[in-house]
């Protein structure tokens, strides 16, 4: 066995696709418009951003007059994000309110994407509890519970953030729905991490379906990546033309202390 050559070199060709453009924007009530547009690049290919230069960038509430987005290079270090359009008017929004994205490039490509600002849905309690272990050595779980409004469906993200973290630095991150729980409680625990005097910021997003499928779908492709036994996932977009996201975000949060 060792004598014999077992090993056989496969070429995998992948076809050479037109490159899409991709967005990022998240409407935020008292925060200015930001977005990122870039453009997709190979799988082969050497990471690097590729921004769409000249585009057309306009944002649409109900039948308002289109906010222009502006060329202009935002970074976010906290975030660690860069943005690449941006207006300085505040979004003010109230449930039922419709938002409209309107993307074209010099090269005729278009994107179009659609959000409905969702009702906020506060959380009744969070809390902790600590296992059974010498209290210098004790770690806590923690619990969030909320009240989902019945007679459809529901999607929430839960995130928990420590007060000295950066915004990417997720003590929690979850998606939860309510297809066995619609009009009950629902109680979401973690596992034992959470040390004593741990400062939190609970925050409860209450997310349409099509947000819920992207963040769903990021998370399994991230789990997938480089995991030769894993099935191949595909990133669902909420816009039509290209890929990425766009929505708004509405949520209810608490601060709680471990001690």
């Amino acid at each position: 066995m060792t004598s014999c050559d077992m090993e056989q070199e496969i070429v995998v060709e992948l076809p050479k696709l037109p490159p899409q453009m991709v967005v990022e924007c998240y409407l935020e009530n008292g925060e200015p418009i930001k977005l990122a547009l870039s453009e997709s690049s190979g799988y082969f290919d050497a990471p690097e951003a590729l921004i769409v230069t000249g585009a057309s960038v306009t944002i649409t509430k109900n039948n308002e007059a289109p906010i222009v987005l502006k060329d202009t290079l935002i970074v976010d270090e906290e975030n660690e994000k860069v943005y690449t359009h941006y207006n300085p008017r505040k979004i003010t929004a109230v449930p039922g309110d419709v938002f409209k994205l309107l993307i074209t490039d010099p090269k005729g490509r278009r994107i179009t994407g659609t959000t409905t600002v969702l009702d906020p849905v506060p959380l009744d309690s969070v809390g902790f509890k600590f296992n059974s272990k010498p209290e210098q050595s004790q770690e806590a779980y923690l619990m969030a519970r909320w009240q989902d409004p019945a007679n459809h469906k529901n999607f929430y993200r839960l995130l928990a953030h420590k007060k000295d973290s950066t915004g990417i630095d997720s003590q929690l991150d979850a998606e939860v729905d309510d297809r066995l729980r619609n009009g009950q409680k629902i109680t979401y625990t973690t596992t034992y991490r959470f040390d004593r005097d741990d400062t939190l910021t609970v925050k409860l997003f209450h997310v349409d379906e099509a947000y819920y499928d992207f963040i769903s779908s990021v998370e399994d492709a991230r789990r997938a990546n480089g995991n030769p036994f894993a099935q191949p996932v595909t990133i669902k977009s909420t816009v039509a033309g290209g890929f990425g996201i766009f929505t708004h975000l509405n949520y209810n949060s608490k601060e709680i202390i471990i001690k």
